[in-house]
């Protein structure tokens, strides 16, 4: 029975964390509304238990140093999720594999890994589209500094090259130019524009473009010519970043080869011989087993992504 309601509850977390149920019809609309007036990373229309949720945990983590870091990459992504909720989202969907996890194998510590895994889940996959999101926008950052080069070379003024970044090129770096323009266009001081800029994304690359310009504007200058400077430099950091990553491919490799073959063999033993392998489910050695090579494959994956990420 309390199995049963272990499972009911984790269920229907889930299904609140990924929005499968609705509040009232009409103020969900006027949230859509609102959410497209705020724009791309405007918070989207969700349950409003899980919301209600969502802001119980907020003020409990909001001084945290990993809120902070949490938030800004919930932003650099595109997900419309304050701390809290992705907090509240993991530890529900950790709690739903966990019970699912208990049910079918009866063992406290197999569930305890299953549980782990599902609670990383999330942040496993927002570090991964974190990752795509800021190499898309490294990619463009070359041809966008060319583009203000160019503008500033025809005589355009320097918020209007921004202006042209924004409208010409794709996201993600339209985006967050065209939150610079906006933020110049409210009032806020071209320098705090560029550094709010340079917070958001919070790449080396930015961070170097960023100074360029604040320096020059303090101290005068030829801005298209700072700016070929560091066009050159970003360039020649994404040929590197190339040969890094043709360098490590072996590496990788071996740790994609190294994680899959304890799963791989698993399964061929099932195929073969089930009786066989079932002994590890069964009995409550072989469930131990079971959940120290899950945390021991965990711990080599982390170790392996740790040596191939190669700083430069």
């Amino acid at each position: 029975m309390i199995t049963f309601l272990i499972l009911a509850i984790g269920i229907g977390g889930v299904i609140f964390a990924l929005g499968g149920l609705t509040g009232n019809p009409q103020e969900a609309t006027i949230d859509g509304r609102i959410s497209q007036l705020e724009g791309p990373h405007a918070r989207a229309v969700r349950p409003k238990l899980f919301n209600r949720l969502g802001a119980l945990v907020d003020p409990m983590v909001k001084g945290l140093a990993v809120s902070r870091r949490l938030d800004r990459q919930l932003y650099q992504v595109g997900w419309a999720w304050t701390p809290g909720e992705f907090m509240l989202a993991s530890a529900l969907l950790g709690l739903a594999t966990g019970a699912v996890a208990y049910f079918l194998f009866k063992h406290p510590l197999i569930a305890l890994a299953v549980a782990a895994m599902g609670a990383l889940g999330p942040t496993l996959q927002l570090r991964q589209r974190r990752e795509k999101t800021l190499k898309a926008f490294g990619e463009q950052l070359p041809d966008a500094l060319m583009l203000v080069i160019n503008s500033l070379k025809a005589g355009n003024s320097f918020l209007q090259a921004l202006q042209m970044v924004s409208r010409q090129m794709s996201a993600p770096i339209s985006l967050e130019f065209g939150t610079a323009v906006a933020e110049i266009n409210f009032g806020v001081p071209t320098e705090a524009a560029l550094r709010n800029l340079r917070e958001r994304v919070g790449t080396i690359d930015v961070d170097l473009m960023v100074q360029a310009m604040v320096i020059q504007r303090e101290t005068g200058g030829n801005l298209s010519e700072i700016l070929g400077n560091i066009h050159d430099t970003i360039r020649d950091r994404i040929r590197i970043a190339g040969e890094v990553q043709a360098l490590t491919a072996q590496g990788r490799l071996s740790g994609w080869v190294l994680s899959g073959l304890p799963v791989g063999i698993g399964l061929l033993f099932f195929l073969l011989s089930p009786s066989y392998i079932m002994g590890l489910f069964t009995d409550p050695r072989g469930q131990m087993l079971v959940a120290g090579a899950i945390v021991s494959e965990i711990v080599g994956v982390l170790v392996i992504r740790k040596l191939v990420d190669v700083r430069y």
